[in-house]
């Protein structure tokens, strides 16, 4: 009773090796698929051009071409079936896809007898041209959708026709935060995380396209990773694939997002960064995690890159010095352009809060095309300051709790095109307001947790009318930008 069946084995070999091969023959779709395209295409042009003086030779070749093509939409066929079988992909795409594929096969075949048919059944001219074209336009239509298809599958729905920028400006994901009394009773994944991950994200991990086998747009498929293995390992971020692919170089082709895509902000790295490390709780409120200054404040700092056309100067500048960059990038500092078109960048410390006043030397030769810097909870002092302000192009800096105090905020009066300085946890006193008030171009200004008084904010604010003073009590609105925003209430 206890021995096996000896032609078991043998059978599960051939099955084996059955799946084996149709694995192989599915994945050779992205390849076969390619050639129904091409041919039935040419077909169709061979159709057209033979009804000309000239070109009447190619009508020899329309029947072989059809066929030819027909056995391509076949093979093809069968292919794309095999690889749906390893799953991934979004099922009512799939289906669709699916049947466009199997009905351009049919109808191809139907093509290759009709034809024929058509040339001994009709013996006049005019009309057999007629006919002929007619059918090929509805096998023309169906390779266009079934190819349209096919091409929602592997790049997301909205790669043909992405979604209309507003007021002219390229087209950025969106994160849309809901709106929230305070940041305190924030679920750190479902009101920070997910947004961040469903606009920058979703286009390459959800059910409407699973690179690499990954979705991220549930707990679910969070926790299940993909065809690397798990993406969030609690307690170290590093561990985590997901953050160590956000972290590699733009030009790193595993770094994520694919430098063609809009990319996550210094302050959403930081945030998932500090998400993982606490446990990757889908559920835990901000007040709940031990970094909760450090979110917050994290979370406050978050400014849109594309809030104000004001923010990325107009004129040209020359490309950056490759070899300045590579030695910022090489110390894990991030690096990445503001926009595209231009070659301003964005640099921020998120990863090197140990950078120390004589670090800052690095930056120098990239004077001319620094416009934001994030130096947020660093260890740099007012003698680094003196380094930043030679930094003349720049239009944000952030500083949030950093050691600089009133004697240090003096040394940024040469940023005449500031906009934006966040000085939130800082030792900022009344008198290191008098000295922000030399800057002219400033729009935005983030005091929170500061030694500032009440007074002296109300006398700044008379004489820096354009000038928005943050000094807490935030609420998460819902924006159209690339980046969450807080603003004082009301």
């Amino acid at each position: 009773m206890g021995d096996q069946c000896p032609h078991v084995e043998n059978t599960s070999r051939p099955l084996r090796l059955m799946l084996w091969l149709t694995q192989i023959f599915g994945r050779l779709h992205p390849i076969l698929v390619h050639l129904p395209i091409g041919i039935l295409f040419l077909g169709f042009l061979f159709e057209c051009l033979g009804f000309y003086p000239g070109y009447k030779g190619l009508r020899r070749a329309v029947q072989p071409t059809i066929v030819l093509g027909t056995v391509s939409a076949i093979f093809s066929a069968l292919s794309g079936y095999f690889l749906s079988r390893e799953g991934g992909y979004d099922d009512r795409l799939i289906v669709l896809h699916q049947n466009f594929g199997i009905a351009t096969a049919v109808f191809a075949t139907v093509l290759c007898f009709a034809r024929q048919s058509i040339i001994t059944r009709f013996p006049e001219k005019k009309k057999r041209k007629r006919i002929r074209i007619l059918l090929f336009l509805p096998l023309i239509m169906l390779v266009t959708v079934t190819g349209h298809l096919g091409g929602s599958l592997t790049h997301g729905e909205d790669f043909l026709l992405p979604p209309p920028a507003a007021n002219g400006d390229d087209a950025t994901p969106a994160v849309k935060i809901k709106s929230i009394e305070a940041a305190d009773s924030a679920v750190l994944y479902g009101d920070v995380i997910e947004p961040i991950l469903e606009a920058k994200c979703y286009s390459c991990h959800s059910a409407a396209k699973q690179k690499g086998q990954l979705r991220l747009d549930s707990e679910e498929f969070i926790r299940k990773g993909g065809k690397h293995g798990v993406v969030v390992k609690t307690g170290v971020a590093d561990s985590s694939l997901l953050y160590r692919r956000l972290m590699l170089p733009l030009e790193d082709e595993k770094h994520m997002p694919p430098n063609e895509k809009s990319q996550l902000t210094s302050s959403e790295i930081a945030l998932v960064q500090a998400w993982i490390e606490e446990g990757a709780s889908f559920d835990k409120r901000i007040q709940a995690f031990r970094q909760v200054a450090r979110i917050k404040g994290f979370i406050s700092s978050l400014i849109a890159p594309s809030h104000s056309n004001d923010d990325i100067p107009t004129e040209e500048v020359s490309p950056p010095d490759e070899k300045a960059v590579s030695a910022l990038t090489a110390k894990g500092i991030l690096v990445v352009p503001v926009s595209e078109g231009n070659h301003y960048l964005s640099v921020s410390y998120v990863n090197d809060r140990k950078v120390s006043d004589a670090d800052l030397r690095d930056l120098l030769p990239l004077t001319k095309q620094i416009v934001w810097l994030n130096l947020g909870r660093t260890k740099i002092t007012n003698e680094g300051l003196k380094t930043i302000a030679q930094l003349t192009s720049l239009r944000q800096l952030h500083l949030e709790y950093t050691a600089i105090d009133d004697a240090g905020v003096k040394a940024l009066a040469s940023l005449e095109q500031l906009r934006l300085l966040n000085l939130v946890g800082t030792n900022l006193h009344d008198e290191g307001l008098t000295h922000i008030a030399s800057l002219k171009n400033l729009k935005k200004l983030f005091i929170y947790k500061t030694a500032v008084t009440s007074a002296a904010i109300e006398q700044y604010s008379q004489k820096a009318k354009s000038v928005t003073v943050d000094t807490g009590s935030y609420q998460l609105p819902v924006l159209s930008s690339d980046s969450v925003v807080y603003k004082r209430k009301s």
